[in-house]
């Protein structure tokens, strides 16, 4: 596969999957067969490896931002890498890592490096601003705040 190819199928994750919300995606553009299939991304501790783990990730984060959007700024591509750099944006309106909704939106920054094999996902690495959206959603006070 190509880098054009293979950062295709990255952007396909970040605007049916977790954007759209169409889990059925998963099941076309990630590698089934791989038992290690795995997101690593520190929001859900030990997430259940493969389809499953994947799946209840995507439906965290659809549930506790159901208008979540991921713009992505840059996506930068070698070998069989696609790293991408992105806003994500939404409303709170559910449970996020034992935070109750709180109708507030958030907007932070996040890098994905996925690893890509015969044209299918096959492992993510996520960086995400946790302080500053965790910030947005009052869970955390910001700097000059009383705590």
């Amino acid at each position: 596969m190509s880098t054009e190819e293979n950062k295709a199928v990255v952007r396909r994750w970040f605007d049916e999957v977790m954007t759209q919300g169409n889990i059925s995606t998963v099941d076309l553009i990630c590698m089934q067969c791989h038992p290690g299939f795995t997101v690593i991304n520190g929001i859900v501790d030990n997430p259940p490896p493969g389809m499953d783990g994947v799946k209840e990730l995507v439906k965290l984060f659809r549930n506790a931002f159901p208008d979540m959007r991921f713009n992505i700024e840059e996506q930068i591509a070698e070998g069989n890498k696609v790293t991408t750099r992105m806003t994500i944006h939404g409303t709170h309106h559910g449970d996020f890592m034992g935070i109750p909704a709180s109708s507030k939106p958030v907007s932070f920054s996040a890098i994905s490096i996925w690893e890509v094999a015969d044209g299918k996902l096959l492992q993510e690495r996520v960086n995400w601003d946790a302080l500053g959206a965790l910030q947005q959603l009052g869970a955390i006070p910001t700097l000059g705040q009383a705590s």
